[in-house]
């Protein structure tokens, strides 16, 4: 913790986490939402209704609490009844009940949309790219670059960055739908060997594929380039459809019967989770923990029928109960384990004696997105100085402004440590360290 005073009238509170620990965990869970936000088909407002969702959904959250939560079938276009989807969702089951720290990211418009949400204290977005294509109709896969907001950002301006690729691949079982499979993984290949390196890389999303000689999953496990093969981290590739021994890793359908729901019970391993060599063995800060990777409320108990409510030794009946009436899909998990000491949260809020409340991306690429609640002042001018004491950036705000958004181009800061300094007719009344990394 740190504190800075000024002639006794002011206290700032930074404040840290109080585990910081050698390694850290970061939670990674898949999802497919069926039709979130969408009335289409059978999935109307009632038998899909998004706020009764919403409640299953935080029931699954809390139970697992991922930090990073990638989702398929999520409404891209606002239709109906919601206006913004994943702000429904990050304000209706993330950020709720007191915690803050979770953020959606961005995609294009489109029909329905693949997404992440994030722990904002654990990870810092640094890009995100849309892959998208036409086959028959427009599609998106979406493409997130995180980094690990590790304790030595100040002194070492690097960390540990992981790529995470969620997609949707084509339904169906006849050969069209299989070929179109493999088109989308293929660009899915092409993208990854376009980086030119080898990386900390998962592919995740529902790939609906029913075998895995099908060409679509062989794109990503034994590709031209071997460098850049993905490996399923719970080592269950095999003849997993209508397979009894596979049952602890079927992740659909949730159901036998019913409305929105796909039918036919638990007999299909369509969701899933892969991840680079580096990832695997650990190459470059980030390591899968073995025996992690799981089906959340898969218990094997109910093969080929529906996901066991009642008794189910998975998770709590509760927790069951909400994945059945949420989607006809179950979660795909697993951990990885970071060799870094964790930062300060990234979301700041300080000074209660002055009520002073301030918001920021912390390093920042880019953009500073600045959010100030400062009281009801008459004047507040932020200052950015370099380490060596040059004015970077100067802003005077007037007429008794409460809240200030402001977002600020970084592009011609030197990389390495800037200071902010906010100011009002009083003096200082706050300052702080950013890391900048263009």
């Amino acid at each position: 913790m740190k504190i800075y005073k000024n002639t006794g009238w002011l206290v700032i509170l930074f404040f840290s986490v109080n585990n910081l620990v050698a390694q850290d965990t970061i939670k990674v869970m898949h999802y497919n939402l069926l039709y979130y936000g969408k009335n289409v088909y059978e999935c109307t407002s009632a038998t899909n209704n998004i706020d009764n969702k919403n409640e299953y959904l935080k029931t699954i959250i809390q139970h697992v609490k991922p930090d990073i939560f990638l989702v398929n079938e999520l409404d891209g276009e606002s239709s109906y009844p919601v206006s913004d989807d994943a702000a429904y969702l990050l304000e209706n089951v993330l950020n709720v009940d007191g915690i803050t720290y979770y953020r959606k990211t961005d995609f294009p418009e489109i029909y329905l949309a693949n997404t992440i949400f994030y722990n904002a204290n654990k990870l810092v977005l640094k890009s995100s790219i849309p892959i998208r294509f036409t086959y028959g109709f427009e599609k998106t896969f979406n493409v997130y670059k995180f980094y690990y907001n590790s304790d030595d950002l100040e002194t070492t301006n690097d960390t540990a960055y992981i790529y995470c690729l969620v997609a949707h691949l084509k339904a169906g079982s006849y050969p069209e739908n299989e070929t179109q499979r493999t088109y989308e993984t293929s660009l899915i290949m092409d993208y990854f060997e376009s980086l030119g390196e080898q990386g900390n890389y998962l592919v995740l999303g529902d790939f609906n594929v029913y075998t895995p000689t099908e060409s679509a999953f062989q794109n990503l496990i034994d590709p031209d380039n071997s460098l850049y093969t993905f490996y399923d981290p719970a080592d269950q590739i095999g003849e997993w459809s209508s397979n009894y021994n596979y049952r602890y890793y079927h992740t659909q359908s949730t159901h036998t019967t019913g409305d929105c729901f796909s039918t036919g019970g638990m007999d299909d391993r369509f969701d899933f989770i892969l991840a680079s060599d580096y990832i695997m063995n650990g190459t470059n800060h980030f390591e899968y923990i073995v025996d992690s990777y799981k089906s959340i409320g898969q218990d094997g108990s109910n093969y080929n029928g529906s996901l066991n409510t009642t008794s189910n030794s998975a998770v709590p009946n509760s927790v069951a109960l909400a994945l059945y009436n949420m989607s006809d899909h179950l979660p795909v998990y697993l951990e990885l384990e970071i060799d870094q000491n964790r930062g300060e949260p990234l979301k700041i809020i300080d000074s209660e004696v002055e009520n002073v409340k301030v918001f920021y991306n912390n390093p920042a690429n880019d953009y500073i997105n600045l959010k100030l609640d400062l009281g009801f002042r008459k004047d507040v001018r932020i200052e950015i100085f370099s380490i060596q004491g040059v004015k970077l950036y100067s802003k005077q705000f007037s007429n008794n402004i409460k809240l200030i958004e402001e977002q600020i181009s970084v592009s011609g800061f030197p990389d390495g440590i800037s200071v902010l300094y906010i100011s009002d007719q009083n003096g200082l009344i706050y300052s702080s360290k950013i890391v900048i990394q263009n």
